[in-house]
């Protein structure tokens, strides 16, 4: 795959991506929103609750990832696609997920997002908002072998509470996290595949053996 480089290239990725989700956690249930690359303060992700884009008789809602939080490890950035779907699913289900307009995630948020395979703790303020992959993520992003995007809007590294509603959220400063997948790549044919742990592989094709990529 060439690497993730190019704006175009990734809003094409982030729909397939969005796509796989769609149907490993949702059962394919989910409308596809339409997915936009825009600075969010404060947030990796919002959805919109109205359908606020439309084409002919086509009306979709809007899901956005921070332009500034784009580089985040793949599985942070499908962490976020996983949590915005949760929204999304309860405004289809009739699920009240969050009150004070959107920016206090509840319980019913929690457990949406739980089921998915996220880790969910509790922001004092904003609620059940705060996001982490767990293995379940893991193997996901390895076995769709996805990769991380290297293209970002340049602007000082904060780290934003992911999800809410139309841009809720707020930020919280923490240092980034390293990956929690190593990548390994063929010196002889670039093949490659993520690993949840170091490891040793011999590329059978090249008898060469993987080094991290």
């Amino acid at each position: 795959m060439k690497q993730l480089t190019n704006y175009q290239r990734v809003a094409q990725y982030l729909n397939k991506v969005f796509k796989l989700v769609n149907e490993e956690y949702f059962d394919s249930s989910l409308e596809l929103p339409t997915i936009t690359i825009q600075s969010t303060v404060g947030a990796y992700g919002h959805v919109s609750v109205n359908k606020v884009w439309h084409s002919n008789e086509s009306f979709t809602r809007e899901l956005n990832l921070s332009a500034d939080y784009l580089n985040r490890p793949i599985e942070n950035v499908v962490s976020t696609l996983i949590h915005e779907g949760c929204h999304l699913y309860a405004m289809q289900s009739g699920i009240k997920d969050t009150s004070n307009n959107g920016v206090y995630h509840n319980k019913r948020f929690k457990a949406l997002a739980e089921e998915r395979g996220l880790s969910i703790t509790r922001h004092e303020k904003y609620g059940w908002t705060i996001t982490e992959p767990t293995e379940v993520v893991l193997d996901f992003c390895i076995e769709n072998h996805l990769e991380d995007i290297q293209i970002v809007r340049q602007s000082s590294y904060s780290i934003g509470i992911s999800g809410g509603k139309s841009g809720s959220g707020k930020t919280v400063t923490r240092p980034r996290k390293p990956s929690s997948t190593r990548k390994y790549v063929c010196p002889c044919c670039g093949n490659s595949f993520r690993a949840t742990k170091e490891i040793r592989v011999l590329c059978l094709d090249c008898n060469e053996e993987y080094i991290r990529g």
